[in-house]
């Protein structure tokens, strides 16, 4: 397998694992560091991608990974209501849930790459900024079309955190983006510190949050 298909591969089993996680954060585990640690862990992802010079469209693979995992397992209780309560054949309720997963990922895949776009290779506060505004409007329209599905924005992950002071000025999206933009900075952070560490690859002009002349936009 050539180098660089086993680093994609690597990293998108870790972005689904990553969105496992974040729905973890949710319930079972309910506890408001989960999700934040889940969500840097997507950007710094999407940050070590971007320092080889991929584009936006990396990035967004690298979403989908993470939001198929973090809507299909957080969502799961609908197999259980159509299969369970409804009478559905189990393999039509699993194909639901996964294709409704698939669509609530649109937001968050699309999210990902504006942010990478616009702010992919800015500093890191210009990209948290782009992440964080990205993702609340993306959640914003999750919650409005087709009458809407907010259920797990990233807000109600943060409803026993600290950052749920703000719930009552700024409501669950004014939580979502100051988590998000929480998340992307600590995902700069992380990758930052890793490319460093691995030599020149990751030193230098071309580290994340720098625009080099060696990388190329995409």
């Amino acid at each position: 397998m050539p180098e660089g298909a086993g680093r994609s591969r690597g990293a998108l089993a870790a972005a689904f694992a990553l969105g496992l996680l974040h729905a973890a954060g949710f319930a079972p585990l309910d506890h408001w560091t989960v999700p934040l640690a889940a969500l840097a862990g997507l950007f710094a992802l999407c940050a070590r991608v971007a320092a080889r010079g991929a584009g936006p469209g990396t990035a967004a693979a690298l979403a989908a990974a993470f939001s198929i995992a973090w809507f299909g397992a957080g969502l799961s209780w609908l197999f259980v209501s159509m299969h369970t309560y409804g009478g559905m054949p189990a393999p039509m309720a699993a194909l639901a849930v996964v294709l409704f997963a698939a669509y609530l990922s649109l937001y968050p895949v699309a999210a990902t790459a504006l942010a990478t776009r616009v702010a992919g290779r800015a500093h890191p506060i210009a990209f948290a900024a782009a992440a964080a505004g990205a993702w609340t409007l993306g959640e914003a329209a999750r919650g409005w079309v087709f009458t809407g599905f907010p259920w797990l924005a990233v807000g109600y992950g943060q409803i026993d955190g600290p950052l749920a002071r703000l719930a009552p000025v700024a409501g669950v999206y004014g939580v979502g983006l100051v988590a998000v933009a929480v998340a992307a900075l600590a995902g700069r952070a992380l990758a930052g510190a890793a490319l460093a560490g691995s030599g020149p690859a990751g030193s230098g002009p071309a580290g994340p949050g720098r625009a080099g002349p060696g990388r190329a936009g995409g």
